[in-house]
């Protein structure tokens, strides 16, 4: 089964030079064991929330604010994709990640569609990349929530033409839509034990409902696409660009 991990750290946290070194070893541990598993399909970093941007549509304006969906005191610096066996070994394999010890590590089931690579474009993309975070809310629309939009209604046809709109453009690298955030677990570490609770990382009126990853030319172009995204109308979209190592 495939499952999101959102890696999610309080901006106030602040780590030592030493501490920052050792974070990244301990990264790259966990990335190698879950490759060794052939447990992680993706994931990475992603630049921190003071350069997220989020995307709404109401009365047909599109209205872009500065920040993430929501302010609370974590905020989501990572996602990681994970094919596991079920949700003991999701959590397991959530746990086992080093920032599980000082900020939270959120756990959702895909729909059973999963998630959605694009195969020929796994290399070193042209532009910047941009992961999508479409949040709505989930209590509003439960049945949208648990199943997706219903095959031909509005919002699914919607849906279609975007995915058709992003294929053409070639600007779209994957995505998946989220089963609800009631089935969300979220995983922390701290003094050696594993705590976990039900729910998402945090509890807001919007919800993490699914993701896209985007390869746009630039920030205007990729505000444009997704405000033309179904959720954009009844939700928010945030986009974060990917921490993309430095050249050279």
């Amino acid at each position: 089964m495939t499952y999101l991990l959102l890696i999610c750290v309080a901006e106030t946290v602040q780590l030592t030079p030493e501490e920052s070194a050792a974070m990244g070893g301990a990264t790259e541990s966990w990335v190698d064991e879950m490759d060794r598993r052939a447990i992680r399909r993706e994931g990475t970093a992603l630049r921190p929330v003071r350069e997220a941007v989020t995307v709404r549509v109401r009365g047909g304006e599109v209205l872009v604010s500065d920040g993430p969906f929501a302010e609370t005191k974590e905020q989501i610096a990572g996602y990681d994709v994970v094919e596991c066996s079920g949700p003991d070994e999701a959590i397991e394999v959530a746990a086992k990640h080093p920032v599980a010890r000082f900020g939270s590590i959120e756990v959702r089931p895909f729909q059973p569609s999963g998630w959605w690579a694009a195969e020929d474009r796994q290399g070193p993309a042209l532009g910047t990349r941009y992961l999508v975070i479409h949040c709505f809310d989930q209590t509003a629309a439960p049945d949208q929530a648990d199943h997706g939009s219903a095959p031909g209604s509005a919002d699914a046809e919607a849906q279609r033409a975007w995915d058709a709109e992003t294929d053409a453009l070639d600007v779209k690298l994957g995505g998946g839509g989220l089963r609800p955030a009631s089935e969300a677990r979220t995983v922390r570490v701290r003094d050696g034990e594993v705590l976990v609770t039900d729910g998402p990382f945090v509890e807001t009126k919007e919800q993490v409902a699914g993701l896209n990853t985007l390869c746009c030319a630039s920030l205007p172009e990729v505000i444009e696409i997704v405000s033309r995204h179904p959720i954009a109308r009844i939700g928010a979209c945030e986009l974060r660009p990917f921490w993309e190592p430095k050249p050279g």
